[in-house]
């Protein structure tokens, strides 16, 4: 697969990792109670480890933009 595929892929599961983290810090800070409010905090946590290394990637394959746009060589 070619770098914009990729990118396009990971872009994508960032996007819906960051909503599932959203909603559940929704949930957490309004105290809305499940009947499985357990795996709300595991679902929680373990989607933001995964967010963190999604988020490398996301930043390692943009790393020639982010260099040119804020390492500019004065």
């Amino acid at each position: 697969m070619n770098k914009p595929v990729v990118l396009r892929v990971v872009n994508t599961v960032l996007f819906f990792s960051f909503i599932l983290q959203a909603i559940t810090i929704a949930i957490i800070i309004l105290k809305i109670r499940l009947p499985h409010m357990q795996l709300v905090f595991e679902v929680h946590e373990y989607n933001g480890l995964f967010m963190i290394i999604v988020a490398a990637i996301h930043i390692t394959l943009n790393w020639g933009w982010i260099k040119a746009s804020f390492f500019k060589k004065q």
